[in-house]
């Protein structure tokens, strides 16, 4: 199942102040200080190695994939104006319109696949996981990142002056009555819970899965699980965000998936 067509119109509109957004330490430090450290720590040696940048946003990523030493690249995106921006920006890298869940290339063509923060946007991740396999040469890597179904399952209570995430229970002794806040299983949405959510000034429309669905998608798809991390934020991450930090050293907001073919 395809990405929402309002979250794809939302990054083609949003292009050019989405690509600013992440660039800049100061507008995402959950990106500089916390997702790409670590995704880029569990990367090998790309010296030789083609790889494609499944969701290549920006191009900011396929372009620190090119400094690392690949020998080959290409970024593909389903918005068409974040290709614009990233042929614009890095015009010696190939890029293409894309659909993750359709990719127009033969079989084992690459070396490494590689993904940040993109497969939360799928209602189901088979057809995209099967692509991502299905392009790599026996034994290559899918190193991708994620939302953490810890964050995407609480729930948020907001009087106007504290907002609370909550995901657990709320126990009234005197009445003898429980209120469960969150919803982690998601068994109402079988499996797979839709949420509306603003980047950079614009709406988006992500999915909450349990992780046991996604461990079990990845095993059906074929790949082999290598390591799964549930990232610590840097110490550029204290220094910029205190508050950010000491949640992170709590509960993780992302984590980072390596997979062999």
């Amino acid at each position: 199942m395809p990405t929402d067509p309002k979250t794809i119109e939302g990054y083609n509109d949003a292009a050019e102040a989405y690509s600013a957004h992440v660039s800049n330490p100061e507008d995402s430090p959950f990106h500089t200080y916390y997702e790409k450290p670590a995704i880029r720590g569990e990367l090998p040696d790309l010296h030789g190695l083609s790889v494609i940048s499944i969701g290549s946003g920006s191009g900011a990523d396929t372009a620190y994939l090119k400094e690392q030493g690949a020998s080959h690249l290409v970024g593909i995106d389903i918005s068409e104006k974040l290709i614009g921006v990233s042929k614009r920006n890095h015009p010696d890298i190939e890029f293409h319109v894309m659909d993750m869940e359709n990719l127009d290339f033969p079989d084992e063509s690459f070396d490494l696949a590689y993904s940040s923060l993109v497969f939360h946007y799928l209602p189901s991740w088979t057809k995209a996981l099967g692509e991502a396999r299905r392009v790599l040469k026996p034994g290559g890597k899918f190193i991708f990142s994620d939302g953490h179904p810890i964050e995407s399952a609480l729930e948020i209570v907001d009087d106007g002056k504290i907002q609370t995430k909550l995901l657990g229970r709320t126990l009234d002794k005197a009445a003898d009555t429980w209120r469960i806040h969150g919803d982690y299983l998601a068994v109402t949405d079988n499996g797979v819970k839709k949420i509306k959510a603003h980047i950079a000034g614009f709406e988006v429309y992500f999915y909450h899965r349990p992780m046991s669905k996604i461990i079990n998608d990845i095993a059906d798809s074929g790949f082999t699980i290598e390591k799964m991390v549930e990232p610590l934020p840097t110490e550029g991450m204290k220094v910029k965000n205190q508050r950010h930090y000491d949640q992170l050293m709590k509960y993780p907001d992302f984590m980072i998936w390596v997979l062999r073919k």
